[in-house]
């Protein structure tokens, strides 16, 4: 049956028991006092049941199901929201512990790199030493050859000044004076 034919129905016998109460005599009790026609008052209890049944199973049961949903809806989204919540603060943490430890990679890397250059100056900086003290020892050997050369060049030239002066000398040999002048000459020279 269709929700539109109870209706009707109810409607019908709701009718019905008005007309037949109306032509009845009320009866003299309780429900005659206060004015209460017993059998129109079942009837529309009985309209009441049948619009309340409609109510329950029609309206009340498919809103009360879609809150129930909804709020069940509501529920999980709130757990989600919690859920990336933690996630997000989570991924926070690790992203500051990655950058720590990066940070500390980073800092031996330099620091390596650091004691490296270092290393390399000290080797560079001794090795130019090295290079200078046997340049130096070259030169001071090269000096010394040079001054026994000249040294010996002299000793040459004076060798040969001495026998030039003394065939001079032996040639002119007249007086005291005239030694004297020519030795000062040969000094000169």
């Amino acid at each position: 049956m269709d929700l539109h034919q109870i209706l009707l129905a109810a409607t019908e016998v709701v009718q019905e028991a008005a007309e037949t109460t109306a032509h009845a005599e009320e009866s003299s009790g309780i429900l005659g006092t206060l004015g209460i026609n017993w059998k129109l008052f079942l009837a529309q209890l009985f309209n009441f049941a049948i619009v309340l049944f409609v109510f329950w199973k029609w309206i009340f049961g498919p809103i009360s199901s879609s809150l129930i949903a909804r709020q069940d809806k509501i529920e999980k989204s709130l757990q989600n929201a919690e859920m990336i919540e933690k996630e997000k603060r989570q991924l926070a943490t690790d992203k500051i512990e990655e950058m720590r430890v990066v940070r500390q990679e980073a800092e031996k890397i330099i620091k390596s790199a650091t004691d490296t250059a270092k290393k390399m100056k000290e080797e560079i900086i001794t090795e130019a030493q090295s290079q200078s003290s046997k340049m130096m020892e070259q030169t001071k050997a090269q000096m010394v050859m040079e001054k026994q050369t000249m040294l010996k060049e002299v000793k040459q030239d004076v060798a040969g000044l001495v026998v030039e002066a003394a065939e001079k000398i032996l040639r002119e040999k007249l007086d005291s004076k005239k030694d004297h002048e020519l030795i000062m000459k040969a000094i000169k020279k």
